[in-house]
């Protein structure tokens, strides 16, 4: 178990640094535009487009583990399933899977609106503060899900909640008072602090979409990697067919995240190799970190993955670190420590905190609702004897807002609701039981969701 979980440990921490690192280091290079100048890559709009790109090519792969486990299914058969039953399923199920495709397209908008203010904020702040500033999706997803979902919150969900919100106090002041957003540009306190708040409005987004998906798509059965890679197909398309024509002609100045120039993007890609290159990585970064992510929580839980997200930020800013006071920087990346820099690690201290003592909520909501459900009859004291008659599918909630779902043998199975993404995309939570809830475990990052940076 330890040897098979070395690969997939060192592939999240690694590309999810990888990622995180790369949507901060592109803003600081730069590239001849279209009139002939040079100036910064600060183009969030053509970062978001190359996080759903990055989730697109989860697809190929979620196909070829489908086409390998019906190859197994037809090899190990004692003989073929040609039934018109067989083939009347099989076509019910491409069916539904087209719905449940269509369907994605709903948390797609909400992740893409998170992406891109995220993207925008990240221009005014480092990247371990942005790391940071995501433990907020925590604060808006526990409160939404008290709001529409009528969950109930504990002493350690509320104490994780409190956590936080000093966490992010800290991490904000010490930003503030460093006067640092920016290793190759200033950047004024103003917009210091507009881009925290647009990190910040960013996880709202993300927790409506959680609060969005645990409510109307926790049934959905459709492998996890085919999620990830629809979601970043459809992001993609929306993008390049709207969006992107739409911020070309809406009117400002280039970089500002109102106007963004895709014909001046692609000068300057092509007349730097360094940011294509940069762009490709962190589009097979994501990817990676994906797959990394879905092995991670399989084998060893989202718990663990949670403070493997965690770790993942202290080496965001270890890293960034090392690019400021190394000449791995070129002398125009990275960022400094200062004074304030301790404010920011005890700020740090407090998030971490504020996630182990939600997470313990977590498993207290948990116990005290497989307890209520077992007195009432629901949840059987021991596990369902292998063969049971199966129920009929359906979801009961407890009065402590934790839902239970009825496995094939008709058993009450609790699923966890509590808060999380998956982009690599950076956040600091809890995990939750969505309908990628066997999958996803946010960190200080992101995604899901997925993961974008």
């Amino acid at each position: 178990m330890v040897s098979s979980s070395v690969f997939p440990i060192t592939g999240l921490l690694l590309f999810g640094t990888i990622t995180s690192l790369f949507a901060k280091i592109v803003y600081e290079l730069d590239g001849v535009g279209r009139e002939g100048h040079h100036k910064l890559f600060q183009k969030p709009w053509a970062m978001t487009c190359v996080m759903f790109f990055g989730m697109s090519l989860c697809l190929p792969l979620a196909y070829w583990q489908q086409w390998q486990k019906q190859k197994a299914a037809s090899d190990n058969a004692a003989e073929p399933l040609l039934s018109a039953t067989s083939e009347e399923l099989g076509a019910e199920a491409k069916t539904s899977e087209l719905r449940e495709v269509c369907l994605l397209a709903i948390p797609t908008v909400f992740d893409l609106m998170a992406t891109v203010l995220m993207n925008i904020g990240l221009l005014s702040v480092t990247a371990s503060v942005y790391q940071m500033m995501r433990g907020a999706e925590m604060l808006f997803a526990a409160a939404f899900s008290v709001i529409f979902l009528h969950r109930v919150l504990n002493r350690k969900h509320v104490g994780g909640i409190l956590c936080c919100v000093v966490g992010i106090g800290l991490v904000g002041t010490a930003s503030l008072l460093s006067g640092e957003g920016s290793a190759s540009h200033p950047v004024t306190q103003a917009e210091m602090i507009g881009g925290m708040s647009l990190i910040v409005l960013s996880q709202a987004v993300q927790a409506a979409q959680i609060t969005f998906e645990d409510f109307f798509l926790s049934s959905m059965d459709i492998a996890p990697l085919k999620i990830v890679g629809y979601e970043g197909l459809w992001g993609s398309l929306i993008m390049v067919l709207f969006l992107l024509p739409i911020v070309q002609r809406t009117p400002g100045i280039e970089g500002g995240g109102f106007h963004e120039d895709t014909i001046d993007t692609l000068h300057m890609i092509g007349s730097n190799k360094v940011i294509l290159i940069i762009l490709l990585v962190d589009m097979s970064a994501l990817l990676l970190y994906n797959v990394s992510g879905m092995c991670v929580t399989g084998n060893l839980g989202a718990v663990f993955r949670t403070v493997l997200e965690t770790t993942r930020t202290l080496f965001v800013w270890l890293v960034d670190l090392l690019l400021f006071y190394t000449p791995l920087g070129f002398g125009q990346l990275g960022e400094s420590w200062s004074v304030y820099s301790f404010i920011q690690a005890a700020g740090f201290v407090v998030l971490v905190t504020g996630t182990m003592i939600y997470g313990k909520g977590d498993e207290v909501a948990e116990k005290e609702a497989i307890e209520e459900m077992q007195a009432e009859g629901a949840l059987p004291e021991a596990p369902p004897t292998p063969g049971a008659r199966a129920m009929p599918p359906g979801r009961r909630v407890s009065s402590s807002g934790i839902s239970f779902a009825r496995d094939a043998s008709g058993a009450s199975v609790p699923i966890m609701m509590t808060p999380s993404s998956m982009k690599s995309t950076m956040n600091i939570n809890a995990f939750r039981g969505s309908y990628v809830g066997s999958y996803t475990a946010g960190g200080l990052h992101g995604s899901l969701s997925r993961s974008h940076h």
